[in-house]
């Protein structure tokens, strides 16, 4: 790639450095307490920072999440920053996943009729950037009632128009959240098509176009799994975009008439055995696709770092470790064995 991303490879290597190590997981899958992994986290410098003026023996779940989740947006705006208009395309990409992951936690509050907690109102303050960038009304979202209110408050965005379909066939809070995923999915690929180079376009696809593969294989595996839906209910939510997977094979697995034929097929038609990997020992398939998600990025991340498509990369890298925090949290919660929580974090 061009020289002129010289300067974000070597901001992104800097950056990568204060990942957590391996021996920094084992570390604290050790803990006992939301407290002690708060207090580990102080000392590395990847967290240093926004923990510092964190008290850990007074620190509670929701509170670390929302923190680590602040971390995440600190990166994003530091790497914002840091490039000229013309290579903000790729930052964008990620940008709508947070206005996405915001609207689904409004649209939840609405059919729920939940209260939102402290926790979640002073994290909707906390995102300046969001605030002066997103085009969603954000005032009469959070004083929505009703989904024609949400309606309305994104009557200026591009999730009007899914949103109003969705609402105009009775879609419920799950498949309101599935419209969402539809439209990015299918933005970002065509996106990637008219903004990208061919070389950054091949590279991002084949980013995002596993992952969505992998998204549609679990989603099959659950349906047919935990919630018994029908073939016909499985094909409507798959996501919409195409990369390994074929059709006649995706029709396949869904027809499949159980579980261990559906992995059958997958390990002999597809390309993606190793998500179910171990699946006869116990192993979840999501430990496996974080694993696989986390191999690719990080080599699309080390082998083209002159590139836009290193910054996505670097994004994705960033969102597996806050999320394995997040579930080595949730099972020190829950008193779980370190050994069980390990396989839903897919370390390597």
């Amino acid at each position: 790639m061009s020289v002129e991303y010289s300067a974000i490879a070597a901001k992104l290597k800097a950056m990568y450095s204060k990942f957590l190590t391996r021996d920094d997981y084992e570390q604290l899958l050790e803990r006992k307490s939301v407290n002690d992994i708060c207090s580990y986290l102080k000392s590395t410098p990847g967290y240093g920072e926004v923990l510092e003026q964190v008290n850990e023996r007074d620190i509670h779940r929701g509170q670390m999440e929302i923190l680590l989740e602040q971390e995440m947006v600190d990166e994003y705006v530091r790497l914002y920053n840091f490039m000229d208009n013309s290579k903000r395309t790729v930052m964008e990409f990620w940008f709508m996943r947070r206005e996405i992951a915001f609207l689904k936690r409004e649209i939840r509050y609405i059919y729920t009729h939940e209260e939102r907690s402290n926790d979640e109102v002073n994290q909707s303050k906390f995102d300046a950037f969001f605030e002066t960038h997103t085009k969603i009304n954000r005032e009469i979202m959070h004083n929505a009632k009703s989904l024609s209110d949400c309606i309305e408050a994104c009557k200026n965005t591009p999730y009007s128009e899914p949103l109003q379909r969705a609402e105009n066939i009775g879609a419920d809070s799950f498949s309101m959240g599935m419209v969402l995923d539809t439209y990015y999915y299918k933005s970002i690929w065509h996106t990637a098509s008219v903004a990208l180079d061919k070389t950054q376009e091949n590279l991002f696809k084949r980013l995002i176009g596993t992952k969505i593969d992998m998204l549609n294989l679990m989603w099959i595996y659950r349906g047919k799994k935990y919630f018994e839906f029908t073939n016909e209910i499985i094909f409507t939510y798959l996501l919409p975009v195409r990369y390994r997977l074929t059709e006649e094979v995706i029709k396949q697995l869904v027809n499949a008439d159980s579980v261990e034929r559906f992995i059958d097929i997958v390990n002999q038609s597809t390309a993606y055995g190793k998500l179910f990997e171990d699946y006869d020992k116990g192993r979840f398939p999501e430990g496996n696709y974080r694993y696989i998600y986390n191999r690719l990025s990080k080599s699309i991340f080390v082998t083209y770092p002159e590139s836009m498509v290193a910054v996505y990369a670097y994004m994705n890298l960033k969102e597996v470790e806050l999320n394995n925090i997040t579930t080595i949290i949730e099972g020190i919660r829950y008193n779980l064995n370190p050994d069980f929580i390990r396989t839903h974090i897919g370390l390597e």
